[in-house]
């Protein structure tokens, strides 16, 4: 008796979705309108995240650092936070970084660290920024 692993299961059955979908489903999807101004906008798939616009508003408002707050325990804690010392990061610093310093590690990570510019809006991305560099981070 021959036994499937679990991952030719799921070859057998992504090919089996795929013949039943049909010739459509290799056509591209009709060209979407752009988000208005004020949506949450997604980073790019491939490549690195663009660079981004930082105010001194933006950074100082309390419900960017709290939006940033709730990203960093959801995140970037386990590794970087104060229980994970001795750890899997290292501590931060903020004083020593610029906005676009941080932005960049986190949107695009760096050596060991993921980048996470897929998993969240450059709106909470930014907001990481402005927790980070905020009186309330407790590094």
């Amino acid at each position: 008796m021959r036994t499937t692993t679990a991952p030719g299961l799921a070859a057998s059955a992504i090919l089996t979705a795929w013949l039943l979908a049909g010739p459509g489903l290799a056509q591209s999807p009709p060209a979407a309108s752009a988000p208005p101004a004020s949506a949450s906008v997604t980073p790019p798939a491939n490549g690195p995240a663009p660079p981004v616009e930082f105010t001194t508003a933006f950074l100082g408002d309390p419900k960017n650092v709290q939006r940033g707050r709730g990203v960093w325990q959801v995140r970037c804690q386990f590794c970087h936070g104060k229980a994970a010392y001795p750890g899997k990061a290292p501590k931060l610093d903020p004083s020593r970084y610029t906005p676009a310093f941080v932005y960049d590690r986190v949107a695009n990570g760096f050596q060991g660290m993921p980048p996470w510019r897929h998993e969240f809006s450059v709106d909470e991305l930014k907001s990481v920024v402005a927790y980070v560099l905020s009186r309330e981070f407790p590094n």
